[in-house]
């Protein structure tokens, strides 16, 4: 079992409430017994949760869980991952294809310019209630085995538990946005609508970026987080 499938396994147990905030989680020691692991992989997927503010350590004390503020909207995390325990999440693709990157998509993902993306928008419902419209570009050689049917699901687990890959990080810009008569509509809002727009550029550890998107809320709330 290596390091990344501890990561998951701590990582998964942490947002179903397994280990509550403020809990502690095992020492390295029976984690390593429990999985069946060396102490250096234990300290490895500690680290990278620790790195997204999934944990912290205290000298002599242990790990210990933080709250779910810490990380909801600071983190390369699934929104199906940030879904409490009462509500439910769907995905509806709007639509689906392969596309030629083009210049400015070429220029973003490091790739010459006749180069193929996978490119898909898909509604987010949460509580049967539109919450966001996606727009994601994929570079296809990356993803050669992509289809239209890993749309419904988490793509950021695709990448990592399907094709083996490990995220880094995700750079996050917010900015405003007038809704257009597609966006508000299925918003259920009103075109012109000034609505949050976040963009999402997912690396790779290796450094590539792997994914872009562009988010278009439903809401204008934003909560950050500052760690000492």
């Amino acid at each position: 079992m290596k390091y990344l499938d501890i990561y998951h396994l701590l990582k998964d147990k942490i947002l179903k409430g397994e280990y509550p905030a403020g809990a502690p989680v095992e020492g390295e020691h029976a984690l390593a017994e429990r999985y069946g692991v060396s102490r250096p992989t234990i300290q490895k997927a500690v680290s990278r949760l620790k790195r997204e503010s999934f944990v912290h350590t205290r000298q002599g004390s242990g790990i210990f869980v933080n709250p779910p503020e810490f990380y909801q909207d600071n983190n390369v995390i699934t929104l199906s991952e940030r879904i409490h325990r009462d509500q439910t999440l769907d995905s509806i693709v709007l639509s689906y294809d392969i596309q030629p990157a083009g210049e400015a998509l070429a220029s973003l993902f490091s790739l010459q310019t006749e180069a193929t993306l996978i490119h898909y928008r898909r509604m987010r419902i949460i509580n049967q209630q539109p919450a966001i419209i996606e727009e994601t570009w994929m570079p296809q050689t990356l993803f050669p085995d992509f289809v239209q049917d890993n749309c419904r699901h988490s793509v950021l687990q695709y990448i990592e538990q399907t094709c083996g890959l490990t995220i880094s990080h995700d750079v996050k810009t917010w900015s405003g946005k007038m809704l257009n008569a597609d966006e508000a509509w299925l918003l259920r809002l009103s075109e012109g609508e000034i609505r949050l727009q976040i963009s999402h550029k997912v690396y790779l550890q290796s450094g590539q970026l792997a994914q872009y998107t562009l988010e278009t809320l439903s809401t204008n709330s934003v909560t950050t987080v500052s760690m000492r």
